[in-house]
């Protein structure tokens, strides 16, 4: 349905951007489909699949083998034409053709790229109609169980709507809208839970609200331009809109439509909307539920409820959602979030070529640094410096370059997310998980080199946490860093060489066994 331009702006938008760039433009889910398809990165599922955990199985099947995305088109009990989509968004090949990028592109390169458009920000436009209202139930007509909605794992608690999920909220002292990333499951037609903890910014809102004795409104929109769901769980600073910062990464504003039932706007390429209103006094149980560090950790709790008063939908709509569990699942994107804040600051500092890299391996609760021993020299110096160093180098060695590296990541937002800092030497690349348990149990040393820190705040995800009635205020672990770089006073002559083909051997002889790598049947010449 073709949209067009009002010049009535929602509040807190504006109809022009900031001036930045068009970068790649928006896709909307069917685009972005049919340019994977035509890359072999997704497949089409016609045969008939349970929505009661064998939908999840295949997932976890796909996540765990590094398959292919899948559409399934036949969702036993949905609607005729209604889809279910699973790992989107779980490989980085996907996220970078996503984000507008060849499959090939590197981790640190899409990093870069991430961190680039993240910093941008452009207000979005609102429009008459979009194709998320192609289709409307309101009141008595809502059924959420005509959507693939599925129960992913058996030890879950029931059917789970709110997993790939961009949720709404509107600050009630501003004109602050946020978009939040919060789990949510289906009680009944018109009713889902509301999982959205009071340090997350939507759980902010809906506190605020509560505490006034209001209720709040509350919308989910499922699939549009896959930046979206990339962005909800981005972490943006207090008081910015995600919808400001999805248009800085696509280089053009958002287009919004205006919900049927609630005085809030969603993309007009949404494929499902579900309108409603959190009544925070009302709760029923929810959980457990398998999450993304790979265990169903929370018991059975009282979570708030959300009554739906409407939901729009595009003709034969999409269902995006993600079955977590043991590293590998759409929980990926969560891997672009903290380095390039972490780079940021660490340049700030002096420290300007670290790369960073999270491991989804860990459960999203390590973080890896690589850096050159030392930092960059002052710009300038005053005559009493140039005095005692006549000669400085451009780097100069410090001690407690690791330890300043942990201090930094634990201070950002993603500070209790990364009880693990893991830091290396500048010739191992921190996404490269051979290189870095290589580097850590060869050069860690555990008497000297492992520091722990008490104390700090861990994520409540995280299963080794103890349960009890401080467990939500993230107490119980602490956090650790590893140090795997060189001692510091240690000779140049005191290092040993690694051996490896990238560090051992002259340009043209690995260029030579690359070029033949495919005919000598060395897995195509790509590294193990």
């Amino acid at each position: 349905m073709a949209t067009k331009s009002t010049s009535t702006s929602a509040p807190g938008t504006a109809e022009s951007g900031n001036g930045a760039e068009n970068r790649n433009g928006s896709m909307d889910l069917r685009t972005c489909l049919d340019r994977m398809g035509d890359l072999g990165l997704v497949v089409q599922i016609d045969d008939p699949i349970d929505w009661d955990i064998e939908a999840g199985a295949v997932m976890r099947y796909a996540n765990e083998h590094g398959s292919p995305a899948q559409l399934f088109t036949n969702i036993k009990g949905a609607m005729p034409g209604a889809s279910l989509l699973g790992g989107l968004w779980a490989t980085y090949p996907r996220i970078a053709v996503i984000l507008g990028l060849p499959p090939e592109t590197s981790y640190h390169d899409l990093i870069d790229y991430y961190g680039e458009g993240f910093a941008r920000r452009i207000k979005p436009t609102v429009v008459d109609s979009g194709p998320c209202q192609q289709n409307v139930m309101l009141g008595d007509e809502v059924d959420l169980f005509k959507f693939p909605i599925p129960k992913f794992t058996p030890v879950d608690g029931g059917r789970y709507i709110g997993t790939m999920t961009n949720c709404v909220t509107k600050d009630p002292d501003s004109d602050w809208v946020n978009w939040g990333t919060y789990r949510s499951q289906v009680f009944d037609q018109r009713t889902c839970g509301v999982w959205a903890n009071p340090a997350n910014h939507g759980g902010m809102i809906v506190k605020k609200h509560a505490e006034r004795g209001e209720t709040t409104e509350y919308v989910q929109f499922f699939g549009g331009d896959p930046v979206y769901s990339i962005v909800a769980g981005s972490g943006c600073p207090y008081g910015v809109s995600e919808v400001e910062v999805a248009g800085g990464i696509r280089g053009e504003p958002v287009k919004l439509v205006k919900c049927k039932t609630v005085d809030l706007y969603v993309p007009a390429d949404a494929e499902i909307v579900v309108e409603g209103t959190v009544y925070p006094a009302e709760t029923r149980d929810e959980g457990p539920f398998g999450e993304y560090a790979g265990y169903a950790t929370m018991e059975v709790q009282k979570r708030p409820i959300c009554k739906v008063s409407a939901v729009t939908y595009r003709d034969d709509p999409i269902f995006p959602g993600t079955c977590l569990g043991i590293p590998g699942s759409d929980e990926l994107i969560q891997t672009l979030y903290a380095p390039p804040e972490v780079k940021e600051r660490l340049a700030v500092q002096g420290l300007p070529n670290c790369k960073v890299a999270v491991w989804m391996q860990s459960g999203l609760s390590a973080i890896v640094v690589s850096t050159p021993q030392g930092v960059e020299k002052p710009r300038s110096m005053g005559a009493h410096e140039q005095e005692f160093h006549p000669t400085m180098p451009d780097r100069v060695l410090y001690a407690g370059i690791p330890q300043r590296i942990a201090s930094t990541v634990w201070s950002t937002h993603w500070g209790s997310f990364y009880p693990y800092v893991i830091v290396v030497d500048d010739d191992v690349d921190p996404a490269n998980t051979g290189q870095v348990l290589h580097a850590l149990f060869t050069k860690c040393n555990p008497i000297r080199d492992i520091h722990i820190y008490p104390g700090y705040g861990n994520s409540p995800i995280l299963p080794y946490l103890p349960k009890g009635p401080l467990w939500n205020a993230l107490y119980g672990g602490g956090n650790c860093l590893m140090d795997c770089t060189w001692p510091l006073e240690w000779q140049s002559e005191d290092i040993p060489v690694r051996i490896g083909f990238d560090t051992s051997y002259p340009p043209d002889i690995r260029e030579k066994v690359r070029a033949n790598a495919k005919k000598w049947g060395l897995v195509d010449g790509q590294p193990r």
